[in-house]
């Protein structure tokens, strides 16, 4: 079977449990996910089982003080050892790259599907962008990422921690509690919620995302081999290939919930494109800079142009400071 093509020959009406978090995003995506494994391979239902996770119940505190953003996929994948579900939805971004917090040996990615917009959005009454903002002004974010690049470009600006879901989020917004909040884009736009005009995307010249930002992780056990199948038909290979090298980077900078890590791969026709932001342990400049591109055959060189460039600027050393 080709991966990625309709599966013509499942299981017949066999039902698929899909663990998912509670938010409305995650239930966005996954139903996303549902209805084109069932358009892909006819006989095949997929059920939702939704599962709170330890990242929903801590609302008011910074993640990486308890876990990072393992603490959206560790009670996921509990549950799919358990049994209790067979295959789980991630945004591939908060998939733990160093530091699992669970045993996750007898788990496997099985499918990747096309990517959403990878960049970050702009969320402000007041602004289309960081530049447009006075000095003082107030923004919302609880990535240490994006506040390492906010402050590259704007150190006059107040870039203070915010909690919660999407809504949450843009409801402290309108209430006037921060001048502007930056998310994800995919997140709004598979939410419904993406509205432009008080929400731009931001170039990625200004912002580099989370590597694997606006991909999906579908996974599952190793040893259930219909369900893999089934979810194969999902898979997109150039997506995989990306956060496959976005990741790199955050393995070899050996990074964790506390890293301000941004990377991202692009491929245009027989070549890949791949770019890293590093800011400093607590989010704080200066930030280090780095691209570069090969052939697609050669991906790997591209992750040690990278690594060797980051390297020079001391990046390794300000995650650890």
């Amino acid at each position: 079977m080709t991966i990625g093509a309709p599966n013509h020959n499942p299981q017949p009406d066999l039902t698929l449990r899909l663990g998912t978090r509670g938010s409305m995003l995650a239930r966005a995506q996954s139903g996303w996910v549902a209805r084109q494994i069932e358009a892909r391979n006819p006989g095949v239902r997929v059920e939702l089982v939704i599962i709170s996770t330890s990242g929903d119940q801590i609302t008011d505190k910074p993640l990486h003080a308890f876990g990072g953003k393992g603490l959206f996929t560790k009670e996921l994948e509990q549950a799919l050892l358990a049994g209790s579900v067979d295959f789980a939805v991630h945004s591939f971004k908060d998939v733990p790259v160093t530091m699992p917090l669970v045993d996750i040996a007898e788990l496997v990615i099985a499918a990747v599907p096309p990517r959403e917009d990878p960049t970050d959005a702009w969320a402000s009454l007041k602004s289309k962008s960081f530049r447009d903002l006075p000095a003082g002004a107030k923004v919302g974010t609880g990535s240490l990422r994006r506040r390492s690049q906010i402050l590259h470009h704007r150190p006059d600006l107040l870039v203070e921690p915010i909690r919660g879901n999407i809504d949450t989020r843009l409801r402290k917004l309108r209430e006037g509690q921060y001048d502007a909040v930056v998310l994800a884009t995919a997140g709004l736009k598979r939410g419904g919620v993406m509205d432009e005009t008080w929400m731009t995307p931001i170039d990625t010249a200004d912002m580099l995302p989370a590597p694997g930002q606006g991909a999906l992780a579908l996974q599952c056990r190793q040893d259930a081999e219909v369900t893999r199948r089934i979810l194969g038909s999902m898979h997109d290979v150039a997506t995989a290939a990306c956060v496959e090298l976005e990741r790199e980077i955050v393995r070899q900078l050996e990074g964790d919930c506390h890293s301000p890590i941004a990377a991202l791969a692009t491929i245009n026709g027989d070549r890949v494109l791949l770019r890293s932001a590093v800011g400093g342990r607590d989010g704080i400049p200066p930030v280090a800079f780095a691209l570069s591109e090969a052939p697609v055959n050669e991906a790997s060189s591209a992750v040690v142009a990278v690594m060797n460039d980051l390297q020079k600027q001391g990046a390794r050393q300000r995650l650890l400071a």
